[in-house]
């Protein structure tokens, strides 16, 4: 038999077996590439998120310095906060007051270079709530007079979930039903049920023990005579409140027992409530020669100013991109 030769196989073969190892090392490369990739994209991920979080954790927990309280309402305000050992990650904090001392906080987080990335993480957080605000720019259980130069005018200016829109409607005093108002003629005058209720004057045991523990609040142990000066928050004080002088008092004053300014120069912008007992001789607020502005905004604003914000649970969320 006449045998024939097989030429050219082993190129062939040799042609095979180095394209199988390409591939072969293609696709290792290519694993190897994605894999590095993937641990490049969790670690950014893990930057993100983090960076989110300390973002607003920063402006939140530095609430104080950052103005929160004060924030205009429905406005959006914006923070720049810088992460440490992060100096390709930018973040900004926005910031938004709502009414009813909510805070809708939205941080953005990117990254800028290769493996660029951004994250956004809403957090709503809410100021702790003291109570009501106060019905009028006067408020007492017992009897009020305010007769000799006492003037009365509401603040129809501050944000809208707390001015007074409708000054037609607004009270100037409020007393408990029973007690007696002796005002101008000009001046309003109410009598309601609220102002019998201990909770009104923030005299509850839970309400006082955040006036206790808020700044901005100064708490007197009994009665306290002032000559004259100014004042900022909240006055809260367990016996009576005597202003022999000229006295400016921007926020809230609240007595357990009976306040008297009749000296002259007294001008309050927010509000003032005495919880004197209305059964005893005298009189529960007595002003002369005053200027009363009911405010509840700058009551609120003090409230605000004395207790920081606090998240709320399961309401906040996150936006992938």
């Amino acid at each position: 038999m006449r045998l024939h030769s097989r030429r050219g196989i082993a190129l062939v073969a040799a042609l095979g077996l180095m394209t199988l190892l390409g591939l072969m090392i293609a696709g290792a490369f290519a694993a190897s590439f994605l894999g590095e990739r993937s641990v490049r994209l969790t670690l950014s991920d893990a930057m993100l998120t983090a960076g989110a979080d300390y973002a607003i954790t920063t402006v939140l927990g530095d609430w104080r310095a950052n103005g929160l309280a004060d924030l205009p309402l429905g406005q959006a305000h914006a923070f720049s906060v810088t992460l440490p050992d992060a100096p390709n990650v930018h973040a900004i904090v926005n910031v938004t007051r709502l009414p009813a001392g909510v805070l809708w906080f939205v941080g953005d987080v990117a990254i800028v270079g290769v493996d660029q990335g951004q994250r956004r993480i809403n957090v709503v957080a809410r100021f702790p709530s003291l109570g009501a605000t106060p019905p009028a720019g006067v408020v007492a259980r017992g009897n009020v007079v305010a007769r000799d130069s006492v003037s009365f005018s509401p603040d129809t200016i501050g944000d809208a979930d707390c001015a007074v829109s409708n000054t037609a409607n607004s009270m100037d005093v409020v007393t408990s039903p029973g007690a007696t108002a002796s005002v101008v003629d000009t001046s309003r005058a109410v009598a309601l049920s609220v102002a019998a209720d201990s909770a009104t004057y923030y005299m509850k045991a839970r309400q006082l023990a955040m006036l206790d523990s808020m700044l901005g609040v100064v708490h007197v142990r009994g009665d306290t005579t002032i000559a004259g000066g100014s004042f900022n928050g909240i006055l809260f004080a367990d016996g009576s409140i005597t202003v022999t002088g000229p006295y400016s008092v921007a926020g809230l004053i609240v007595a357990r027992g009976s306040i008297t300014a009749t000296a002259g120069g007294f001008s309050l912008s927010g509000a003032m409530m005495a919880f004197g007992n209305p059964t005893r001789a005298g009189t529960a607020i007595e002003l002369a020669h005053a200027m009363i502005r009911y405010a509840p905004c700058v009551v609120l604003n003090s409230a605000r100013r004395g207790d920081r914000p606090r998240p709320v649970i399961r309401r906040n969320w996150a936006e992938l991109f």
